[in-house]
């Protein structure tokens, strides 16, 4: 009898490996917030644009929108020379979205940049950029800082 008992804990502690095992944990996240994977500074590096303009790294930062819960803000977004310029972005389950925005420098913006990774450490954008009459398109990599 002592056979069926021991058998039945063996198969209970090792489902209990399975069960507690699988889930791999974000250190990252705070919760079940869509947004956090995305919160934090993130160094963009640009990789061109249709105009062939020479690519620029710079910093973003990108923060909760405590006035909306489906949205993040992004400082220093396309990098417009001061770091308090923002922008919104839309959070879906892999992307922001950055709708048609006009930046207080006079710059209207948007884009799309998605998670590409499991680790959720680097991101890729497609964005534009219209400035002084002339829409410029982008590509870059953000990396997690």
């Amino acid at each position: 009898m002592k056979a069926p008992f021991s058998f039945f804990l063996f198969i209970a502690v090792l489902s209990g490996f399975f069960l507690t095992g699988c889930e791999p944990t974000d250190q990252t996240t705070t919760g079940d917030d869509p947004r956090d994977p995305y919160i934090g500074v993130w160094q963009f590096l640009e990789s061109g644009s249709i105009k062939s303009v020479t690519g620029q790294s710079y910093i973003v930062t990108i923060t909760k929108d405590p006035s909306n819960s489906s949205q993040v803000i992004l400082e220093n977004f396309g990098n417009p020379g001061t770091q308090d310029v923002s922008v919104t972005g839309l959070v879906t389950t892999n992307q922001i979205i950055v709708s048609t925005q006009n930046l207080s420098n006079g710059w209207t913006v948007e884009g799309i940049g998605k998670i590409n990774n499991v680790a959720k450490t680097s991101m890729n954008w497609a964005y534009s950029i219209t400035a002084g009459g002339d829409k410029i398109s982008y590509v870059a990599a953000a990396a997690r800082q």
